[in-house]
């Protein structure tokens, strides 16, 4: 509040005499085209630039940059997604997200899908709070909005290339557009060969491995006088080799009892192995492909739209799951994923008495999952009297229907006033087939244990249908024409549904989560344009908030009422024709209800700073550009009842480029993680941390890419 304070009466002071304007910053939050400073939302805006900058390519790097997002990938490479300190975890594969994922404007509907490739990027909307109104499905807690560069009728392109020194990694990206007598084109690319940082000694692999090639094709055409046609398609490939988890606390010894070769610590080397990897090593494989077909129509100054959505993944992926070189516990996971959804809407031209928008939503889904688990436990080794001995098959099938009526009318109440009323109301119907059997036994001492811990079930039919009303309410008012502001409610749900981490069908269903939130927030233009300052605060709450708990084989979910109270800061100030200045702080106090303990991956504050300067060389007719963003984020807990803390972070990250003065080309040295700050992601020992075995003394985790520096070239033309 003190740093907001000064830069008000900084730039208010010192900037009267020169003409400077922030370039106006346009989002797409609420389905319309509106700059992001009319609207009574929270929204951190992620330009495509600074993206290809800082070589930002998947969503755990662009949550480093927005605070209040947290992005933290588990072994199983799913993410635990929060906002404000809340989110559904990354969960089994079957629970859907309460901050939900859009790509072009489609609902990306499993979390396997916050592994996409970030490129070739218009922006990125994090939108916080809220938003099951508008933007619909499992948007309880928020939105991630990824936006694609269109086709236009200009030709031209770019080609970016990076080169990271110390662990040899590469990552290339362009794009062409090609306007021609039927319709503009763009054609996209993005290749990623990044090396790994964590030397496995048992099998010889450093890891992870990334291997990610995407490439992206889209066309527009005008259709008539009235009518503009989009469609776009992207196919992915990634395939990841090896983790970087290893044992990090072994205070009993458990661990060195059962590999005497276990390196204890989180460092850069790790002793692992499966036999179920021709490597050796963990492994993750996924093709992707996804399509668009978006029609927008003038009507009597109305705009229909017809958004279309196709989507579909194919994942396999491989776990040695007890983090050791012996070969104890091994999970092996595939999932097929296939989606259609169907979008029709109306829109208001806008400045009328009543602006409004109202639609129609479709969705159809399905999921296929297995997951394989392999345990050869020897009992001398357990403090138990029973061999834990066998291999088991998980297979779980979900066909998802949903059917969906919203819209929202904004009232302008003279020149000043605005209300906004926000409605929708969803019918859900999940059918599932849910089984497992037994592959191999370990005799009949061993039965014991997996008939307890994961018992053969027959394929057992489970259905679940529900039908969710929610609404928004949202009052705005200008106190002058560079100041507005606004008080909102919302309440939202994410669907209920089955867990696949469960030990018999009848424990898998899971309720309906509900969230309620208020926000009152200010929007402020400061010296005449040239500076801009936000500041919100919120208060949200869910009675049935899903906590999920990793345990190395699989997840743990509860249920539990929670909260979260806090702040968000933005500031922004173009300082001179050469400077911009930015900042943005978000505090978030969210814990459980009850209990009063603090929720996982919820740091109390969250902050990032940039910084771009630009110095012309005119008598060379070059341009020098200097960039820097440092991300900070409190200390976090990354399991339920604080346990698992993970200590703050620091990330530096800075940029020095030399560019021809008409920007066709670029040359720039790139270093991330200066500081080479480490974070972790740690949780109890599968099966017997934390039950069996006290909690915190025998633990695993990871760690984080340490600092690394590249050369990085761009060319347009």
């Amino acid at each position: 509040m003190i740093a907001a304070l000064a830069l008000t009466a900084m730039v208010t002071g010192t900037l009267q005499a020169e003409e400077l304007v922030l370039e106006e910053v346009v989002v797409t939050a609420q389905k319309r085209v509106e700059n992001v400073q009319d609207i009574p939302l929270t929204i951190n805006v992620l330009e495509g630039t600074r993206l290809d900058d800082f070589t930002i390519r998947d969503t755990n790097d662009l949550a480093a940059s927005v605070p209040g997002l947290t992005i933290q990938h588990t072994p199983q490479n799913l993410s635990q997604v929060t906002v404000r300190g809340l989110g559904t975890g990354s969960g089994g594969e079957s629970l859907d997200q309460s901050v939900g994922l859009f790509i072009d404007g489609i609902w990306a509907g499993r979390i396997r899908e916050f592994q996409t490739s970030l490129f070739d990027i218009e922006r990125v909307e994090v939108i916080k709070g809220t938003q099951t109104s508008l933007l619909g499905k499992n948007t309880s807690l928020g939105a991630v909005s990824i936006i694609s560069r269109r086709p236009d009728a200009t030709f031209g392109g770019y080609l970016q290339g990076d080169y990271e020194f110390e662990f040899d990694s590469v990552y290339a990206t362009g794009a062409v557009n090609i306007p021609t007598g039927f319709g503009d084109y763009r054609l996209a690319f993005n290749g990623v060969a990044e090396s790994g940082y964590v030397d496995n000694e048992t099998t010889g692999n450093e890891g992870p491995e990334r291997e990610q090639t995407t490439l992206r094709l889209s066309g527009a055409w005008d259709i008539g006088n009235a009518g503009s046609l989009l469609l776009m398609y992207q196919w992915d490939d990634l395939e990841i080799k090896g983790d970087t988890f290893q044992p990090d606390e072994d205070s009993l010894g458990f661990m060195a009892g059962m590999d005497p070769g276990a390196d204890i610590g989180i460092d850069r080397v790790k002793n692992a192995y499966t036999s179920y990897g021709s490597s050796g090593d963990a492994h993750d494989e996924q093709d992707s492909q996804r399509a668009i077909i978006q029609y927008d129509h003038d009507v009597v100054e109305h705009r229909f739209t017809s958004l279309t959505g196709w989507s579909e993944y194919d994942n396999d992926r491989l776990l040695d799951s007890d983090f050791l070189s012996v070969d104890y516990l091994t999970t092996a996971y595939d999932s097929d994923y296939d989606q259609f959804s169907q979008e029709f809407r109306i829109a208001s031209p806008g400045g009328e008495k009543l602006d409004y928008i109202a639609g129609l939503y479709y969705l159809d889904s399905t999921l296929d999952y297995s997951g394989l688990t392999d345990t050869s436990f020897p009992w001398p080794e357990l403090p138990s009297p029973l061999p834990l001995d066998s291999t088991s098959l998980l297979s779980y099938e979900q066909d998802t229907e949903v059917w969906s009526l919203f819209g929202q009318g904004v009232f302008n109440l003279g020149q000043n006033w605005r209300v906004a009323l926000g409605l929708r109301y969803t019918d859900e119907e999940k059918d599932v087939i849910w089984g497992r059997q037994r592959l191999r036994s370990g005799g009949p001492l061993a039965d014991i244990i997996s008939d307890i811990l994961a018992p053969e079930v027959p394929p057992t039919s489970l259905n679940r249908k529900e039908d969710n009303l929610d609404g928004s309410i949202n009052v705005q008012y200008d106190f002058n024409n560079d100041t507005m502001g606004f008080v909102s409610w919302a309440t939202g749900s994410k669907s209920g549904g089955f867990s696949v981490d469960v030990a018999r069908p009848e424990e898998a269903e899971y309720d309906t989560e509900e969230a309620e939130t208020l926000e009152v927030g200010l929007k402020t233009s400061l010296a005449r344009g040239a500076a801009l300052l936000n500041a919100s605060l919120f208060y949200t709450e869910i009675e049935d908030f899903q906590v999920n708990t990793f345990v190395g084989d699989g997840f743990l979910t509860e249920t539990v009422p929670a909260e979260s109270r806090g702040l968000e800061l933005e500031g922004q100030w173009l300082a001179t024709h050469n400077l911009v200045l930015g900042a943005s702080a978000t505090y978030a106090d969210a814990e459980e209800k009850d209990s009063g303990l603090r929720l996982p991956y919820a740091p109390e504050w969250a902050v990032s700073a940039n910084a771009r300067y630009e110095y012309p060389w005119s008598s060379a007719d070059l341009l020098w550009r200097l960039e820097g963003i440092v991300n900070y984020r409190d200390e976090q807990y990354q399991q339920r009842g604080e346990r698992a803390l993970d200590g703050a972070l620091t990330l530096l990250d800075l940029r020095l480029a030399l560019a021809s003065a008409n920007e066709k080309w670029e040359v720039a040295v790139l270093g991330r993680n200066l500081l080479d700050q480490k974070t972790s992601f740690g949780f109890d020992y599968p099966f017997f941390g934390g039950s069996i075995l006290p909690e915190g003394t025998t633990t695993i985790g990871s760690l984080n890419r340490p600092r690394t520096i590249a050369l990085q070239g761009r060319y347009h033309f």
